[in-house]
């Protein structure tokens, strides 16, 4: 199976953001959600305007086991970036960012296990 043929566009990788509301209300307890998709373009503002498409599609809802109403809704692209290792093989990077230490550590803290709360 081939991802990537001569006569298509380039692949971009783009991150989408997420976020959740409880019972319609967003704010900063409730969880964000980054994904990263392989879109197949022609330019990077293709790649955002089809990803944008795809992201509104996979927006969901669903009652919580608390019995609150739980709504992931897309927010925004937030980033773009172009493959250029292509074909797509083993150990082909797809996507490279630099990071702050403030957003190393925030990606190296686990959520808590709400079973571990009191």
């Amino acid at each position: 199976m081939t991802i990537h043929s001569e006569n298509s566009g380039p692949l971009f990788a783009v991150n989408l953001l997420f976020r959740s509301s409880r019972d319609g209300v967003f704010d900063d307890a409730n969880l964000w959600e980054e994904s990263l998709v392989l879109i197949e373009a022609l330019s990077a503002d293709d790649a955002e305007a089809k990803a944008a498409l795809l992201a509104v599609s996979a927006e969901s809802s669903y009652i919580a086991m608390d019995g609150t109403h739980v709504a992931w809704t897309f927010f925004k692209v937030e980033r773009v970036s172009q493959i250029v290792d292509q074909p797509l093989r083993h150990g082909s990077e797809l996507f490279s960012r630099y990071l702050r230490h403030a957003e190393v550590q925030s990606l190296l803290t686990p959520f808590e296990d709400p079973s571990t709360q009191k």
